[in-house]
């Protein structure tokens, strides 16, 4: 289109106008190319890393079924000796006053074993690359913290 402009307006400065302009849509082309390009590059990756992460995944619950033996045999049975001793007649008392102790015990105590219970089995939360650690809250550590009158702070 603008060879046909040029060649009627002539020579010259027109010409030199004429190729600005064609150099400026060609430039404009290849970045437009160019964002695509990286736009396709950016996604291939991300589908890349994802696919990566599920193999990743894959062979680290492949491993935990191959390497259980008789560690989980053992946590099923410290966690069932609970309800069991709960039917023996001998033993109920020892089970209450057990699970009233336990009830006593700080949250961030409790957190950490049922979270250590279930990484034993390898059950993990489905947003588990997801989650942070939430942290402690001050009325968690307060028995485990010493107080601020203990000289030794000093």
């Amino acid at each position: 289109m603008f060879s046909k402009l040029l060649s009627f307006l002539g020579g010259g400065p027109a010409e030199q106008i004429g190729q600005y302009f064609i150099q400026r849509a060609e430039l404009k082309q290849q970045l437009k190319l160019a964002k695509l390009n990286g736009k396709i590059a950016f996604q291939t990756a991300k589908y890349q890393a994802q696919a990566q992460a599920q193999a990743n995944t894959h062979s680290w619950e492949m491993a935990q079924i191959a390497n259980s033996g008789l560690k989980d045999e053992v946590v099923l049975a410290v966690l069932l000796a609970p309800y069991i001793g709960a039917f023996v007649p001998g033993v109920q008392e020892y089970v209450l006053t057990g699970f009233g102790y336990l009830a006593q015990m700080p949250y961030w105590a409790v957190g950490l074993t049922v979270t250590i219970m279930l990484a034993v089995y390898g059950i993990r939360h489905k947003n588990a690359n997801r989650l942070a650690a939430p942290g402690l809250r001050d009325s968690d550590v307060a028995g485990v913290v010493a107080p601020k009158s203990d000289p030794g702070l000093k």
